[in-house]
């Protein structure tokens, strides 16, 4: 009886990627040496812990690719918490799968709603779905190999789910880049019966010193949270999540559809006209060159505060600022406008103040880093709160009593869902900087209604700008 002879072994993927695959400069796609210990790998279980901008979603792409010509009659699902996360990588798989002769003469199907998913000649099927509130969207999947990706920011009631909807002996490889928080991402990167893999950012080439001071400065310094999670792919220390995601949903109506635009430079401007009469407050965080700014507006429909527009600010300039600013107010005639006073806020607000005692009277700039009195006490002494807990904290109570009302905004949804905090040597609250653009301009929507409505003493005037002799 002869004997048995082992399968050959699969095709490599990095040879595969070479002759089938390009890069960005549509030059063949050539494997990192950091690299190819996890692209070759056929471990059933897999995580990364990293950094960013290091390759991870081309390896996702590679092994999805390579899966529909290698692995016919199976089922791979790619997994994300937000939709934002899941969109670019179909779109590139979309590409890749249409423009590739080799793919397309195998591509049958493709699907983009009411989810993602490419079906091929061969049997093989791509999914692409996310969670949705309690991972009720990963239900009935059945799959042989599941990738997820921005696993950091799964929510735990997801992974219940997903964990379902694998079949026995199938593979689950995970990708995330730590942000402090100790959930299942951060439990399965130190679980010794899984492949393990850490790519910091500084690993890949076009890395250079000039990026990264510039992140340094972003997220100030290399032992900061952020740092530590975004560039070393390390989990720092333990953080805790600033929002319940579960309320963030909760308050999100699918029906309400608000503008939602992107202005830059040299784009002109017309803003849209109010949806109906009322009292509108504008909330801003105001950023420059490489920064965003992001301005939100809400209408008070008591007992809710409900977002009706948001316009994203790309690499605009103070007097743009500005300029959108009274554009903005001459259609809408705000109740009130809060801005956060940083160094550009601080600088935009003085120059609206300064157009009258009208601008004066409704314009409020917050000292993010400073303290506001809230209430006065029996004894007539002032309550007083530091400034970003306090607009935290009205966030969080509007998203507990569900009097907040936000319309679907993926970045939005993302934001909420990774902000995160620690607690200081002296208990104080340090809120992880970098990516919370949205929610500073909602801090700041929300804490100016608040002085307008509630029974709160008079805001502080900002401080006028300081002029110094030589």
């Amino acid at each position: 009886m002869p004997t048995p002879t082992a399968p050959p072994p699969p095709p490599s993927r990095a040879a595969f990627a070479r002759v089938f695959l390009s890069d960005r400069h549509g030059t063949p796609w050539i494997v990192r040496p950091y690299q190819r210990a996890s692209l070759e790998s056929d471990a059933a279980r897999k995580v990364h812990c990293d950094g960013r901008d290091v390759g991870k979603t081309a390896e996702i792409e590679i092994t999805a690719c390579w899966a529909a010509v290698h692995r016919p009659g199976t089922e791979m699902m790619i997994a994300t918490q937000f939709e934002n996360h899941l969109s670019p990588l179909m779109h590139r798989l979309h590409r890749r799968f249409t423009g590739t002769p080799l793919f397309a003469e195998l591509l049958a199907e493709c699907r983009r709603s009411p989810s993602w998913s490419f079906r091929f000649e061969n049997g093989f099927q791509l999914w692409g779905r996310i969670a949705g509130p309690r991972g009720v969207n990963f239900q009935g999947m059945h799959v042989d190999w599941q990738i997820v990706d921005e696993a950091q920011e799964m929510a735990e009631t997801s992974w219940a789910e997903l964990f379902q909807s694998l079949n026995g002996g199938g593979r689950r490889w995970v990708y995330g880049v730590p942000n402090g928080l100790r959930n299942t991402f951060d439990r399965m990167t130190e679980d010794p019966s899984v492949e393990r893999h850490h790519w910091p950012s500084l690993l890949n080439p076009d890395f250079t010193p000039e990026k990264d001071a510039e992140l340094v400065r972003l997220y100030g310094g290399r032992s900061s949270p952020g740092y530590l999670h975004r560039v070393l792919g390390l989990h720092g220390e333990p953080s805790a999540a600033v929002f319940s995601l579960e309320d963030y949903l909760a308050c999100v109506d699918p029906s309400l559809r608000a503008p939602d635009r992107v202005l830059r430079e040299d784009e002109p401007f017309a803003p849209p006209p109010p949806p109906g009469p009322g009292a509108y407050y504008l909330g801003a965080d105001l950023g420059y060159a490489r920064d965003p700014s992001e301005f939100v507006i809400y209408r008070d429909a008591s007992p809710h505060l409900v977002g009706v527009f948001r316009l994203r600010l790309e690499g605009v300039n103070y007097a743009r600022q500005e300029s959108v600013l009274l554009d903005l107010d001459r259609r809408w005639r705000f109740a009130g406008l809060g801005i956060d006073a940083g160094n550009n806020g601080r600088a935009v607000a003085h120059r609206l103040m300064a157009l009258g005692g009208d601008w004066c009277a409704r314009v409020h700039a917050y000292d993010f880093g400073g303290v506001l009195d809230t209430a006065t006490l029996p004894d007539g002494t002032p309550a007083r709160r530091h400034t970003k807990e306090f607009m935290t904290d009205l966030l969080r109570r509007r998203m507990a009593e569900r009097t907040l009302v936000f319309p679907p905004c993926p970045d939005r949804e993302a934001e909420y869902a990774s902000h995160t905090y620690t607690l200081g040597a002296r208990g104080r609250v340090l809120f992880d900087k970098g990516g919370d653009h949205l929610i500073d301009a909602d801090r700041c929507a929300v804490l100016r209604h608040w002085f307008a409505t509630a029974e709160a003493p008079a805001v502080p005037a900002a401080p006028p700008p300081l002029i110094m002799g030589f």
